[in-house]
């Protein structure tokens, strides 16, 4: 007879972390405590081909190569769906169970390697693997070359940004450039690349606070550009600073002007 031995606990673990951390076989049991994914998460997907473009159509030829290489996506903002839309093709792409609830298709962009190449489409979300918040991603510059963080200086100033940001107890994490590299580990970020960030501000935020923030912010040698995450939506923290008498709302209706971002009451754009 012969003896069959189980792979060793690091070899288990480096085969169920190919991205940093283990992937979820099958549908969206765990993810985010069963929270759905909010703007700028990053998904990674179990079934890439499942996605379907906003325009209709099949995925360019661009984004198959894109998601065969990293198949990341970024969540927008934008209403989930929930079942089949119905101004997108119905082809059988993944396995799924037809007595299963109707699917969430979550609102998710796909980037290309050429400046402004972007692809809006709807995601299932019993198709993603594995989700990351902003909020996760600056520890994870520990997993990046240090060659490489001190090259880009947007990564390097990571922690100097985290000290600034908690002397107002807000929330915070990288998006954009910065925020792919760190979740992915694709090298997409640059020495002149700025700096994009979320602060989660469920409660109000004083002007004070604000204009204390954006100052200590802009005195970095990288172009740091932040935003307020509310309940309702963002807003910039620069405008918010500026104490002008409307703002612009980001919500996943759209734009929205507002005197104030906690309580809005303005009309859509």
């Amino acid at each position: 007879m012969t003896a069959v031995h189980s792979a060793s606990p690091a070899r288990r673990a480096a085969a169920e972390e190919p991205h940093g951390g283990p992937r979820r076989l099958v549908g969206p049991l765990a993810a985010l405590d069963g929270r759905l994914p909010g703007p700028h998460d990053l998904l990674l997907m179990q079934c890439p081909s499942s996605l379907r473009p906003l325009d209709g159509g099949e995925l360019p030829d661009w984004a198959r190569a894109v998601l065969r290489a990293q198949p990341w996506v970024t969540v927008g903002r934008a209403p989930t769906v929930v079942g089949s839309p119905t101004d997108t093709p119905h082809p059988v792409r993944c396995p799924r169970d037809v007595t299963a609830a109707p699917e969430q298709w979550i609102p998710v962009t796909v980037r290309g390697p050429q400046r402004g190449q972007l692809l809006n489409a709807l995601a299932p979300w019993a198709a993603v693997a594995r989700t990351f918040r902003p909020e996760q991603l600056a520890a994870r510059r520990e997993l990046l070359a240090p060659e490489r963080v001190a090259a880009v200086p947007a990564l390097a100033l990571l922690p100097v940004v985290g000290a600034l940001v908690a002397e107002h107890r807000l929330t915070w994490g990288p998006i954009g450039a910065v925020g792919f590299e760190l979740g992915t580990g694709a090298p997409v970020t640059g020495p002149m690349s700025p700096l994009r960030l979320v602060l989660r501000a469920p409660q109000p935020v004083s002007r004070r606070d604000a204009l204390q923030l954006r100052r200590s912010l802009s005195k970095l040698p990288v172009p740091v550009q932040a935003e307020l995450e509310t309940r309702h939506g963002a807003v910039l923290l620069a405008d918010y600073a500026a104490a002008p008498m409307t703002l612009t709302l980001l919500t996943p209706y759209g734009p929205r002007e507002v005197h104030d971002p906690w309580f809005p009451r303005g009309p859509f754009v």
